[in-house]
C-alpha cells in the first residue's frame, strides 16, 4: 500500500512549466545611429567632456554586446577608438583597447574591429614612445587570438623595425622570432617569405647562426623559383651565402651563386651573371671532391656561352676536368686566378684543391708509386704529400697505402675473392666470345672458297 501511495503521490504532482529563453539577439542599428553623434557632440565642443562620452558609448556598448547586436557593437567599438585618437588622448586609447577586449563574451568580430582601428591610428602617434606603447598594447589584447593573428604579426614586424633602427638587433630579433608565421594561415605566401627572410636577416646580425638554419628550413625554395618571387630569391640566397662562407661550406655556397646565375633578372644582366659565375666556380673549386661537386663541375663545363665572358673561370673548370696534373705553383697564369683566391681568402683551401686533384690523376695512372716520385709529381715534400693523402684517405675520397719502409705508396684496392672471381668470369667470357667469332669468320672464308671453286 506504501508503494501505491507514493506512485499516486508522484501521478498527481503537477508538472512545472519550463521558463522560456529569453532570446539574447536584439537589433540596435536605429538606436546606435542616434546615439553616437549624440553622445561625441559635446567632445567636438569641447575636448573635455571625452570622459563622459566614453562612459555613455561603454554603457550602450554593453547593451549591444549582450544582444549579440556585432554590426552595432563594431560601430560603437570604432567610435570609442576613434574620439580617442581625434582627441589625442593617447593613454585613454591603450586603456579602451585593453577594455573592449576583455569584457566578458566580447564578440569575436568586435576584437578584430578594435584592434584593425588600432592599427591603424599607428601612424598618427606623435612620438616613438606613445608608437611603441600602443602597438605593445595591441600586441597584447591580440595575444593567443586566432581571428586577429596577422594583425599580430604584422604589429610585431613593425615594433622589430624600430627597435632595430634603435640599434637593438638582438632585441628585435628575439621580438620577430616569437611568431611562428608558418602557422598563420590568412597571410599569403609572398609575405610569409619576406617574414622569413627577415628572421634569417636578423639571425645572421646577431650571429645566432643555429637559428638563422632553423629558420632557413622553412623557406619553401621550390616556391621561390616561381615567377614574382624571384626578388625574395635573391635575398633568400644572398642571406644563405653568408651562412655558408661562416659555415665554410663552399659547395653549399657555390649552390647559392649557381641559383642566383640561373634566375631570371641575372641571366639578362650582363655584369651580374659574371659576377655570379665567377663566385660560383671560385667556390666550387675550392669544395671537397664527391660525386656531387663532380657533377656540378661538368655542369659548368657545358655551359661554354657562360663561361666565355669569363675566361679565367673557363680556364678553372676545364684544368680541374681534365685528368692532367695541375702544376703547383702556378706559373704562366694570365688570369691571375691566385689572386682571385686570395681576395677571398682561401689561397690554402685553393692549394688544397689543387694538390688533392693532381693526387686522384696520379691515382689513375699508378697503382704503386715511390713516395719521393709521388712528392716530386705533386710539388712537395714527402711529409705534406703523406698529410695530404690521409686527409683524402680519412674523407674517403681516395683508397691509397703508404708503406713507409718501402717507401711505396699503393692506390689499387685489394681485391675480394668475388670481385677475382667476377672479373676472371668476365675474361672467360670474353674469350669464349673471340673463339666463336673467329669460328664464324672461318666457315665464313669456308664457304666463300667452295663457291669460287665450283664457278
Amino acid at each position: 500500500m506504501s508503494g501505491t501511495k507514493v506512485d499516486m503521490d508522484v501521478e498527481e504532482k503537477p508538472k512545472e512549466a519550463k521558463a522560456p529563453k529569453k532570446n539574447l539577439k536584439g537589433d540596435y542599428s536605429e538606436e546606435v545611429k542616434v546615439k553616437i553623434p549624440e553622445f561625441l557632440a559635446p567632445v567636438e565642443k569641447d575636448a573635455s567632456n571625452i570622459s563622459t562620452a566614453l562612459t555613455n558609448l561603454l554603457q550602450l556598448e554593453k547593451k549591444t554586446r549582450l544582444a549579440a547586436d556585432t554590426p552595432s557593437t563594431q560601430k560603437l567599438a570604432k567610435a570609442i577608438i576613434d574620439v580617442c585618437v581625434e582627441c589625442k588622448r593617447w593613454s585613454l586609447l591603450n586603456s579602451h583597447i585593453a577594455i573592449l577586449c576583455k569584457r566578458r563574451a566580447q564578440l569575436r568580430k568586435v576584437i578584430s574591429t578594435v584592434v584593425q582601428t588600432g592599427m591603424a591610428a599607428i601612424d598618427q602617434t606623435p612620438d616613438k614612445k606613445t608608437k611603441t606603447e600602443l602597438i605593445e598594447t595591441l600586441r597584447t589584447v591580440s595575444a593567443g587570438k586566432l581571428m586577429v593573428e596577422l594583425e599580430r604579426a604584422r604589429l610585431t614586424k613593425t615594433l622589430a623595425e624600430m627597435k632595430e633602427a634603435d640599434g637593438k638587433v638582438a632585441e628585435a630579433c628575439e621580438i620577430l622570432q616569437e611568431v611562428q608565421v608558418e602557422t598563420i594561415g590568412s597571410m599569403e605566401l609572398k609575405e610569409k617569405a619576406e617574414f622569413l627572410l627577415d628572421q634569417i636577416r636578423l639571425c645572421l646580425a646577431k650571429k645566432d647562426f643555429v637559428r638563422a638554419s632553423i629558420v632557413a628550413k622553412k623557406v619553401n625554395t621550390e616556391k621561390l623559383s616561381e615567377a614574382g618571387f624571384e626578388g625574395l630569391k635573391l635575398k633568400f640566397y644572398n642571406l644563405m651565402i653568408q651562412y655558408y662562407e661562416h659555415e665554410r661550406d663552399f659547395f653549399q655556397t657555390c649552390k647559392c651563386y649557381h641559383a642566383i646565375l640561373m634566375t631570371k633578372t641575372v641571366g639578362e644582366d650582363e655584369k651580374e651573371s659574371v659576377k655570379a659565375l665567377r663566385m660560383a666556380v671560385l667556390y666550387l673549386v675550392l669544395s671537397p671532391y664527391d660525386s656531387e661537386v663532380s657533377d656540378m663541375i661538368h655542369r659548368f663545363n657545358i655551359m661554354q656561352k657562360k663561361l666565355l665572358l669569363l675566361p679565367m673561370a673557363k680556364n678553372l673548370v676545364e684544368m680541374f676536368t681534365t685528368s692532367e696534373l695541375i702544376p703547383w705553383p702556378l706559373t704562366n697564369d694570365p688570369y691571375e686566378t691566385m689572386s682571385e683566391f686570395k681576395k677571398l681568402g682561401h689561397s690554402d683551401d685553393f692549394k688544397r684543391s689543387v694538390v688533392q686533384h693532381n693526387i686522384r690523376v696520379l691515382s689513375k695512372y699508378y697503382s704503386r708509386i715511390k713516395s719521393t716520385r709521388l712528392a716530386e709529381l705533386l710539388g712537395l715534400s714527402e711529409e705534406k704529400t703523406e698529410q695530404f693523402l690521409s686527409e683524402m684517405v680519412q674523407s674517403k675520397q681516395l683508397h691509397a697505402k703508404i708503406d713507409r719502409p718501402a717507401q711505396i705508396v699503393t692506390f689499387a684496392r685489394k681485391k675480394t675473392a668475388n670481385e677475382v672471381v667476377d672479373e676472371w668470369s668476365s675474361d672467360v667470357s670474353k674469350l669464349l666470345a673471340l673463339v666463336e667469332t673467329t669460328c664464324h669468320l672461318i666457315n665464313k672464308e669456308i664457304m666463300i672458297n667452295k663457291i669460287k671453286a665450283k664457278a
